[in-house]
């Protein structure tokens, strides 16, 4: 998730045989192996009569292996028109040769806002992204659901060069994002859950073609982080999800059982929104549904800046029939899961946080730790107090609790946002699913490796916080994806990571992690040395048991 402010955000991834060339046309215009440019191009026919696609070349980064990308390959209608806010409609044949040779265009957001471009280019952004080294093969799938606060993202910042080092597909869906996916009203117009549909049909789009691809179609596993996480973990439950989709799952840093996964009243929230567009009868049914497909993109975008979206319990699609506190009563797939979180996962709403009481007080100080601490509290809306009361006992001595020490209490306040925002919810979402299926395996990790390169304020800077980010949320991504320029034990770390992942999705068991055992644990400590905790609780005060704390505070800044 991206920071936009905290309410938006906390409201907040057999061989083929000689049958198979007369499907499969390569054609190159360079030559194929490690000398293979970006000039050279390849093709690839898709099953059923869809259509062909024309590929090219990328480089793994550490060997320099040579793969195949096709990148923007359409699986559905631009969802424009009557479209818009409907489920996505799988995309009709085309004739030709279709380029995948550039990535497709990414679903609207505000600050990716191509003014050249008509809505109906801009809408026209389901579509997928394949890497591969051997189109002949049968190699195991990962599919990637990206995160962005459910407002943003695209595959395009998910670049493939570490993960294809392994033997594995690599697949990366765009799906809708902010207003134009999430708006419901219950009602066949507004369904709901559109995000996850489109999900839905690029898995089943996997399904009919990947072996084109050279992946098995199946052995595919789904990873996503953050909202993507909260995607992935909405699939496990979901009684939508076929059962061939996928076979494992892999959950970073969010889970559908956290309070920013849920809008709790998206009808109003479409009602507000048809007022902020100006239109008239937005009570109306057929005002409002007039209001919002006719609107522009850019005046959605712009009167949504404010607002946050996420999945909702009761669409008509019966994605989330359920709350998932109740889907989760009933589960019974085995599916082996890998799910956790960053060692200070939740630094980042402690910053947005931090960014909104500064644009309203101006002095930080002089509010009292416990006033800052029950503003956080807030955010969730305990209507009991039973949380708040709670946390602030256990994580917060009283002298510190009544005082205005705002740097002393900083690493109880990165252990509290961390705990309410991601940690407690990945949690619940491991052990609920454990205690269904004892006997299918769920690793449950911290990400605790703290390298050169921080996505902490990535998008407006840091250098104004009285606190760095620490191991800070998405960090972990960028291990993953080749994001940043890594070397010495960064790159090691990144190895590692990729080494873990890709385990995963080969045979089911990531290389010396440990599974659950009991509710409690062992937990898995990723690092440059891997390690084990016993009781997965001990994460939930990894900041104030750490005796290097010191080091999340900005030196020479008070608050």
């Amino acid at each position: 998730m991206r920071k936009r402010g905290v309410y938006m955000m906390l409201t907040l991834c057999g061989v083929a045989t000689a049958a198979l060339t007369g499907f499969l046309v390569i054609f190159l215009t360079g030559n194929h192996g490690a000398n293979a440019s970006e000039e050279s191009t390849v093709k690839v026919e898709l099953s059923n009569g869809q259509g062909e696609v024309l590929g090219n070349y990328g480089y793994t980064a550490w060997t320099d292996q040579t793969f195949m990308q096709f990148r923007g390959i359409p699986f559905a209608e631009p969802p424009t028109k009557d479209l818009r806010f409907r489920p996505p409609v799988a995309r009709s044949p085309w004739t030709g040769t279709l380029s995948a040779l550039n990535f497709g265009q990414r679903c609207p957001v505000i600050t990716n806002l191509d003014g050249q471009l008509s809505d109906a280019e801009l809408e026209d952004c389901l579509n997928l992204s394949v890497y591969t080294k051997n189109l002949y093969g049968s190699q195991p799938v990962m599919f990637y659901i990206y995160g962005g606060g459910y407002y943003n993202g695209s595959a395009e910042d998910h670049p493939p060069n570490y993960i294809l080092e392994k033997d594995v597909v690599l697949v990366v869906p765009q799906y809708r994002v902010g207003a134009l996916g999430w708006l419901s009203t219950y009602t066949e117009e507004l369904p709901g859950n559109a995000p996850i549909a489109d999900i839905l049909l690029a898995l089943d789009w996997v399904q009919t073609h990947i072996s084109r691809f050279g992946g098995d179609p199946q052995k595919v596993t789904i990873f996503g982080q953050s909202a993507g996480g909260g995607v992935a973990s909405a699939l496990l439950l979901s009684p939508k999800t076929g059962e061939n989709l996928f076979k494992r799952a892999i959950v970073q840093s969010g889970s559908i059982f956290a309070s920013w996964a849920i809008n709790k009243d998206p009808k109003a929230q479409s009602q507000q929104i048809c007022a902020k567009l100006g239109c008239l009868s937005c009570g109306q049914q057929d005002k409002l549904v007039e209001c919002l497909r006719e609107a522009k993109v850019k005046d959605i975008l712009i009167a949504t800046s404010s607002e946050s979206f996420s999945p909702l319990v009761g669409d008509l699609q019966g994605i989330l029939p359920q709350h998932p506190s109740e889907l989760v009563k009933s589960y019974r797939r085995q599916i082996p899961l890998l799910t956790g979180f960053t060692q200070h996962d939740g630094s980042f709403v402690l910053a947005s946080y931090y960014d909104a009481v500064a644009s309203k007080v101006s002095n930080v100080s002089s509010l009292s730790v416990r006033q800052f601490v029950q503003g956080i509290n807030n955010l969730v809306n305990d209507t009991t107090g039973l949380t708040d009361n709670t946390l602030s006992r256990l994580l917060f001595k009283p002298q510190i609790l009544n005082s205005h020490d705002h740097n002393a209490a900083v690493p109880a306040y990165f252990d509290l946002t961390s705990t309410i925002f991601m940690k407690s919810p990945v949690i619940t979402l491991a052990t609920k699913i454990y205690d269904q299926q004892p006997l299918t395996p769920v690793y449950l990790y911290s990400f605790e490796y703290e390298g050169k390169y921080t996505r902490f304020g990535y998008e407006f800077g840091n250098a104004h916080y009285p606190f760095n980010g620490g191991v800070h949320h998405s960090n972990d991504n960028i291990y993953l994806f080749a994001t940043h320029p890594l070397e010495g034990e960064d790159t090691e770390m990144a190895q590692k990571m990729v080494e873990l992942w890709t385990s995963f999705a080969i045979d089911g068991v990531p290389s010396e992690l440990s599974p659950l055992t009991s509710a409690s644990g062992p937990y898995n400590q990723l690092n440059l040395k891997l390690t084990k905790g016993d009781d997965l609780l001990e994460t939930l005060t990894v900041a104030i048991d750490d005796p290097d704390n010191g080091r999340l505070q900005r030196e020479d800044m008070e608050f």
